[in-house]
């Protein structure tokens, strides 16, 4: 029986904010409220390998097209290696789509909880409050 491999991705809360941490960020977002402090992620960049073979499977479809014998052969390979591919792709980006919402709902709620606290102390109690 054939399996179908793919990568879970999850987003773990990193630890809360040390003292000095939460009073640099305060800073800087005082002066800057646009500025972001959700560590940035790459979609493209974490599926480059997967993208890369599928846009070789849809040079393989192309190929397909063509009433070339040999040529057939060379496409048929590149489309069927390209739809095992989509295969684990699939629910690979689906779950890394779901990582990238949490992390993004996370770093927003804890810009918002720097924006709104006066000091450590009202952040910690703002922070809590939430939980």
């Amino acid at each position: 029986m054939a399996r179908i491999q793919y990568t879970t991705y999850r987003f773990n809360r990193p630890n809360e904010l040390r003292r000095e941490d939460f009073e640099i960020l305060k800073e800087v977002l005082s002066t800057n409220p646009e500025h972001s402090i959700n560590p940035s992620s790459s979609f493209i960049e974490t599926f480059k390998t997967e993208l890369m073979f599928l846009c070789a499977a849809f040079v393989g479809l192309l190929i397909l097209s063509f009433d070339i014998e040999i040529l057939n052969w060379i496409g048929g390979i590149a489309a069927f290696l390209g739809f095992g591919m989509l295969l684990s792709f699939i629910p690979s980006a689906l779950s890394y789509l779901g990582f990238l919402s949490e992390k993004s709902t996370y770093y927003s709620r804890l810009k918002k909880d720097i924006l709104k606290s006066s000091d450590y102390l009202d952040f910690q109690n703002n922070r809590t409050k939430r939980r």
